[in-house]
């Protein structure tokens, strides 16, 4: 019983995750600009799950490293989605300023 608990909540968190990688691309698609999305926040994430998944790796915890890995993969799409849609001569890091 306490593995279905388990599986119940491990493919919720990967339908959650997923489910709000899923609301931020259709808002970019639908308005087709994404000036007030944060990018940093979106390499942040991608830094942690970098983390997370090498973690779970180390420690052979391979249902977290499929859920990391799910997020990782929805997180890339939507980054380069945003990323597509910010405004002319956008840059992520502005290291000149």
């Amino acid at each position: 019983m306490l593995k279905i608990i388990g599986i119940l909540c491990a493919t919720g968190s990967i339908i959650f995750d997923l489910a709000s990688y899923y609301k931020q691309i259709a808002k970019t698609l639908k308005t087709r600009h994404s000036n007030q999305v944060s990018s940093t926040a979106y390499v942040m994430k991608l830094a942690h799950y970098t983390c997370s998944i090498i973690a779970l790796v180390a420690f052979a915890n391979w249902v977290g490293f499929t859920m990391e890995l799910s997020a990782t993969i929805a997180c890339l799409i939507c980054f380069g989605l945003v990323i597509h849609f910010k405004p002319k001569g956008w840059r992520l890091f502005n290291f000149g300023k």
